[in-house]
């Protein structure tokens, strides 16, 4: 079970900011990177939390995840435990396959409206992180298609970038845009990096199970497919990566029915069949294996991005 901690400093911030917004179920959350957006996220459920709602939290945040780890997005029930902490229960997530959404913003709208569709409405506050990739009009464009697909939502924009106010004026329904938090740290790529390494190290740390997969169940959605294509059940693709490339390989594991299991790691190809990692337990179920574009080495530290070429079959 996941627990988070409150950062004081950032609630007593969002104590006074939550009472300038509008009442609203779902509150989601934009702007640049180390602004403070995962702390007023969960403090933010903190506040609500006390106040008596069920609260939900979708973190869409690709590289820096709050409640899972990097390469997926995440839907999680949240309750408040005794030290002032809160207890994340994964309700359900799903596997994007890299740390930025660069190239994949239609399949990332998709899988997030699927994880949207399992909140319920009924005395429930959702709360959306996102990531902090916001530096083109591509990437604002992908939030704006998330927010546009949210009934009622009301949007907090943190920034003090002149984008900001730009951005803001485009949105649909209820928003503000609020300074970045007090005291918010500006993290340079390497400590983002190591972060990211850290979070793959615990999750692939323990009760790890190797087994082996046919090639013929890779497939990795292809960056251009537009939205109707991206919400089809289980899009195949057969995929041109160069045989010294597989080792270290991060895949997603889907059941039959389609459904994310977890996070795979490729040990080493041996004739038509690859050698996998898991940390999960019911490997034995896995039907479809989804290419990511990271690998990690043994020690799970990052070794480059894996350049794919894509066919449809």
């Amino acid at each position: 079970m996941i627990t988070l901690k409150v950062n004081p400093d950032a609630y007593s911030y969002t104590e006074e900011r939550v009472k300038e917004f509008f009442d609203s179920w779902c509150y989601i959350l934009i702007g640049g990177v180390d602004v403070g957006k995962s702390s007023f996220a969960i403090s933010l459920s903190a506040f609500l939390l006390k106040k008596g709602y069920k609260v939900f939290f979708l973190d869409l945040d690709l590289g820096q995840s709050t409640i899972g780890v990097p390469l997926g997005i995440f839907l999680g029930r949240l309750k408040l435990i005794d030290g002032g902490l809160i207890e994340v229960d994964i309700i359900a997530s799903e596997f994007v396959g890299d740390n930025t959404p660069e190239g994949l913003e239609p399949l990332i709208v998709a899988r997030s409206i699927k994880l949207l569709n399992l909140v319920p409405k009924d005395d429930t506050k959702l709360v959306v992180d996102t990531c902090g990739y916001v530096n083109s009009p591509r990437a604002l464009g992908y939030k704006k298609n998330i927010i546009e697909n949210i009934e009622n939502p009301f949007t907090i924009v943190i920034s003090e970038e002149p984008w900001a106010k730009r951005f803001i004026s485009y949105l649909p329904g209820r928003k503000t845009l609020i300074n970045p938090l007090p005291n918010a740290k500006k993290r340079d790529f390497q400590t983002r990096k190591e972060r990211r390494e850290s979070l793959f190290k615990q999750y692939f740390s323990f009760n790890l199970t190797l087994f082996s997969a046919g090639v013929h169940l890779f497939y990795f959605p292809y960056p251009l497919l537009s939205l109707r294509d991206c919400l089809t059940s289980m899009i195949k693709y057969k995929c041109v990566v160069r045989e010294e490339e597989l080792a270290g390989l991060i895949v997603g594991l889907r059941d039959g029915r389609g459904k994310f299991m977890g996070l795979g790691r490729i040990i080493e190809k041996t004739g038509a069949n690859l050698l996998v990692e898991t940390p999960i337990k019911n490997i034995k179920e896995t039907r479809f294996i989804e290419l990511s574009k990271l690998r990690l080495d043994n020690q799970y530290r990052e070794i480059g991005k894996l350049l794919i070429f894509q066919k449809e079959v």
